[in-house]
């Protein structure tokens, strides 16, 4: 009989304004229950004024074994438990978990050849995060193409573990990132993933590629919309792999107006790597890569590295330092650089 148990928090991190990443430490009693398949969840729920909160089904993002397990929450208005992580969970609190299970899940094969594409929103990122990671690790000659739907970049959830991914694989996984609250430099990188999307990705990104399987997760519309649009291209039914959460959403009848700019402060517009970021920032601020730190945005560590770039050399966030830059070529990367050309976004 499947039942709850009591897990220690052993950390906590805030992965955006909006989302958290927790660490909870498996006693070695229970390491073979809560041992888990790629993509695979788990229940977790918290007693609150001697009330359970709704369990929340919170996707595993770790890869298979690891300890501790991580878990991803995202922070939802007025949600009772995801409230209480943001505000008032700490480090030793103990949280009520379920062993992991769920047919959303994708076994590794070492002599497989596949090609795999993944579409994600929001935090529908984080089982693709790890059957993507899983799949990458554990099948050398699997290649794996995200596309990755959120509202801005702030909100978009395990960036820099994406990032590092591809990093660690540069020839075999291709990120693409679409904002749709953010006006981006190029036009097929705005938007929601509907089905004119899906259809103008597939045609730029994934041509000629014939995947072998698709995975989709995200609420409820984005689901039913992505998997009939990738049947209508070619795939096969059975090969379109979904995860639904939320209920389904309406569609938005008028675009939300842009925040109002406090007196005293500007409204301020970033374009980085192709990506609009906005934020606000007071006028007499020293400069604008010091105002977008505090914002989120990987401004200000970026520019000053540039400054103190050393001449051949790019730099590497899984190391963070400084590496020799590889030219890039297909089927001759060595895996030895982490250079920002390596980044696909």
């Amino acid at each position: 009989m499947r039942r709850f148990h009591e897990l220690e928090v052993a950390a906590i991190g805030e992965e955006t304004a909006e989302s958290r990443r927790i660490a909870l430490r498996v006693p070695e009693a229970l390491a073979d229950r809560f041992r888990f398949l790629p993509g695979q969840h788990l229940p977790v729920q918290l007693t609150l004024a001697g009330r359970h909160a709704a369990p929340a089904w919170t996707a595993l993002r770790s890869p298979p074994g690891r300890e501790p397990l991580e878990i991803g929450v995202r922070i939802q208005p007025g949600g009772r438990f995801s409230t209480h992580v943001a505000e008032k969970l700490a480090v030793g609190d103990v949280l009520e978990v379920m062993p992991p299970f769920g047919r959303f899940h994708r076994e590794p094969d070492p002599a497989a050849r596949h090609t795999c594409i993944a579409f994600a929103a929001g935090s529908g990122i984080t089982p693709i995060l790890s059957i993507l990671r899983s799949t990458l690790e554990q099948e050398p000659a699997t290649r794996c193409l995200l596309f990755y739907g959120n509202r801005t970049r702030q909100t978009t959830m395990f960036i820099e573990d994406l990032y590092a991914l591809k990093n660690r694989f540069p020839e075999r996984l291709q990120l693409h990132f679409l904002f749709s609250r953010e006006q981006q430099e190029f036009g097929i990188a705005s938007g929601r993933l509907d089905a004119d999307k899906v259809r103008e990705l597939m045609a730029a990104f994934a041509s000629g590629l014939n995947p072998d399987e698709a995975y989709v997760c995200g609420p409820d519309t984005m689901i039913d919309t992505v998997r009939d649009t990738l049947v209508e291209l070619g795939m096969p039914r059975e090969s379109v792999r979904v995860e639904r959460y939320g209920a389904p959403r309406r569609r938005a009848t008028r675009a939300e107006p842009a925040p109002e700019v406090a007196p005293g402060e500007s409204r301020i517009t970033v374009v980085m790597d192709g990506h609009r970021r906005h934020f606000t920032m007071p006028k007499g601020a020293a400069s604008i890569v010091d105002g977008a730190a505090p914002r989120g945005s990987s401004c200000r560590i970026r520019a000053r590295r540039a400054f103190a770039r050393p001449a051949g050399r790019g730099w590497c966030p899984a190391t963070c330092a400084w590496t020799p830059i590889t030219p890039w070529s297909p089927g001759s990367w060595s895996g030895a650089s982490c250079s920002p050309a390596s980044r696909t976004r």
